[in-house]
């Protein structure tokens, strides 16, 4: 996770970061920005691992000084690691990184392309408040004001900063202004657009794209996982959800199952059926219904190209009794269209951690005009 050839995504971006670093045109605070599950993250860790290197070279770090040896477990002393936590007084925890540190590696460690999202839930706090609270700049204050273990440079790494509150980015300013010598602040986010102007305007940004379908797929086949061209699909750039999908058992069939029942009860609007569907689908995990809704996404858009392809049959239908010749009979361009942009609007609510059966019943009865009148019905006004 420490070498800038961990995977082969963003050439361009880790050659120009590496010559910044050969020619000492390092920016003492670095914005890493991009989609979530892009391999932005681990391009960040790298870097990190060079500026702090024994031996460094133009390919990186040497990967076998004690520095690096640190980096590769993410317990090298001169590097804090600052991210989004929760409070809990019950057990004593006022919401500092440091109380999660232990957690957040093993996160990590587990998945590299870990998103806010994967954080969430793997800490069980889809339902708690997650933020970067301002206990944590005094924390890193003082921090910055010892001396570097090794001599070289103190790193603080921000993941995810969009969850900076105000207070916490105000203190931090300073230190992004004046830092101490030889002293590097480096934030990786998902949602640049949520950053405080305060912050954007001091850091030298670098933004990596959304990986391609071809990166996404070429990654999982290294990594032996069945099924990477429709997973690649679904995962639309995003590495992490294609493999948390890879990992399920059976989860292709079963999507493929849940869109066949949930277009045949939005076209009907069944409510009954409606009703029990996203009953069922909230008590599974968020990643899978928002795979379930990606899925959803890729099902329709191949059912507007069919009209354009000799082989429109999905071989991921195979066990039901979906036919995409029929479903293209109730799909165009233009209904389509708004369709997709309800199912982005409800992933976008399912990921903000409101309730999915909610989301999915209301998602639902939207479909079902959608595809019988194209239109999106208005709100009923109960006032």
């Amino acid at each position: 996770m420490i070498a800038f050839d961990y995977n082969t995504f963003h050439a361009k971006e880790k050659g120009l970061i590496i010559q910044s670093f050969f020619d000492g045109r390092n920016s003492h605070a670095q914005l890493f920005y991009g989609p979530s599950g892009n391999g932005k993250f681990t391009v960040a860790m790298a870097y990190v691992a060079l500026l702090l290197c024994e031996q460094p070279s133009e390919k990186g770090a040497c990967m076998t000084c004690a520095s690096c040896k640190q980096m590769a477990k993410l317990t090298h002393p001169d590097v804090h690691f600052i991210f989004p936590t929760y409070i809990d007084k019950s057990n004593d925890l006022d919401g500092l990184s440091e109380e999660f540190i232990k957690t957040w590696r093993e996160a990590v460690m587990a998945n590299p392309y870990l998103s806010f999202g994967d954080w969430k839930r793997f800490i069980n706090a889809e339902q708690k408040t997650m933020q970067i609270r301002v206990k944590e700049a005094a924390y890193i204050n003082e921090k910055l004001s010892y001396k570097s273990f090794y001599g070289g440079y103190k790193v603080v790494f921000i993941w995810l900063p969009e969850l900076l509150n105000t207070e916490t980015a105000n203190k931090l300013l300073k230190n992004i202004e004046e830092p101490e010598d030889k002293t590097v602040i480096i934030m990786v986010s998902e949602r640049y657009g949520l950053l405080l102007p305060t912050i954007t305007s001091r850091m030298q940004s670098v933004y990596f794209p959304r990986l391609t379908e071809e990166e996404v797929r070429k990654a999982l086949e290294a990594k032996g996982v069945g099924n990477p061209e429709v997973l690649a699909q679904l995962a639309e750039g995003n590495l992490s959800d294609a493999l948390e999908l890879a990992a399920q058992s059976d989860s292709l069939t079963e999507l493929a199952t849940y869109f066949t029942l949930w277009m045949r009860v939005s076209y009907s609007v069944n409510m009954p059926e409606i009703i029990k569907l996203s009953e069922d689908l909230s008590k599974k995990s968020r990643a899978f219904t928002i795979a379930f809704l990606q899925f959803s996404l890729q099902t329709i858009r191949q059912a507007v190209l069919s009209n354009f392809r000799t082989s429109t049959e999905n071989p991921i239908f195979a066990n039901t009794d979906f036919k995409m010749v029929n479903f293209s009979k109730i799909i165009n361009p233009e209904n389509a269209w708004l369709i997709m942009n309800e199912l982005d609007s409800a992933v976008a609510d399912i990921e903000r951690t409101c309730s999915v059966k909610i989301v999915m019943t209301d998602l639902s009865i939207r479909v079902h005009y959608l595809l019988k009148r194209g239109i999106i019905p208005k709100p009923l006004d109960i006032l």
